[in-house]
């Protein structure tokens, strides 16, 4: 039978672009990832089971969905009803709960570009995701790759990339053992990748603290080999509850800039990288 809690997270699940409950569990990284078996996730989305709070926690990263958003706060509350009863929460609970837990944030264009971003998403798991941060060659071969529906040799991404030969012929290798590349015949390769409308890194709190840190240092690294093309700022001062609200809608303006994804060169292509950050200077 399902519960408030299991009807939520599978809703949440599907939002997140995660078709089945397989592919969430799977492309997630499973056991090691979710510490709980797959016949266990499948008893929380048929109401049978609870996952404890760690695991909890684990699942909202895994959802994509940033901690103390509406979103994350709405599977909270859920999961909270459930454990304790509905009167239970309403008489006990909901008076210390905050009343923006269950605010839907957005508006029909945010919803629609959403679905748009979630429709055709490929999901790398974990492995994948440590085999492109391997190196520095690795994780720019991988950036250019992923953008380009053609088929690259060695000499042709080295030579594109500015990068080393033998460096290049290492990286790819590397990502076709991760089946992010395929080898089409000696030293060329393409990106089945490619066809896909997004491309979604595992959420950062699942990975080892190691993995988040070159992936940091690779941006930066790249960042300051770049030119500033844009840049836009501006400093408000806001309740930090009801601001947190604002953390999908940034992050969904970002990832709108995938749909002037191009996958073939043309006279004025490059790669990009766009930021969103949220900095928070003084308690004021």
């Amino acid at each position: 039978m399902a519960t408030i809690f299991s009807e939520v997270l599978t809703q949440l699940r599907r939002d997140s672009g995660f078709s089945s409950a397989y592919s969430f569990y799977h492309d997630n990284g499973g056991a090691p990832v979710l510490m709980v078996s797959y016949r266990k996730y499948l008893l929380m989305e048929q109401g049978k089971i609870l996952p404890v709070i760690d695991r909890l926690r684990r699942l909202f990263f895994a959802l994509r969905l940033p901690p103390q958003s509406p979103q994350a706060n709405t599977l909270v509350v859920a999961w909270l009803k459930t454990m304790a009863g509905e009167d239970n929460y309403r008489d006990i609970l909901e008076p210390i709960v905050s009343p923006k837990a269950e605010v839907k944030v957005g508006s029909s264009l945010h919803e629609a570009l959403k679905k748009s971003l979630a429709d055709n998403k490929y999901f790398m798991s974990p492995f994948q995701f440590a085999a492109v941060v391997s190196s520095f060659d690795t994780y720019l071969c991988y950036l250019a790759m992923s953008s380009e529906t053609g088929i690259y040799t060695v000499a042709e991404l080295a030579k594109s990339l500015k990068l080393d030969k033998t460096a290049v012929a290492k990286a790819v290798k590397s990502l076709a053992e991760a089946k992010l590349l395929q080898k089409v015949r000696q030293g060329a390769y393409k990106c089945p990748l490619s066809s896909y409308s997004s491309v979604d890194f595992p959420h950062m709190d699942l990975m080892a603290p190691g993995v988040r840190g070159k992936l940091k240092e690779y941006m930066s690294k790249l960042a300051a080999s770049g030119n500033t093309e844009w840049f836009t700022a501006c400093t408000i001062r806001a309740d930090a509850a009801a601001f947190k609200g604002y953390t999908p809608l940034l992050q969904m303006s970002v990832h709108a800039a995938k749909t002037y994804e191009i996958s073939q060169k043309t006279d004025t292509s490059a790669l990009y990288t766009i930021e969103g950050r949220i900095t928070r200077l003084r308690d004021f």
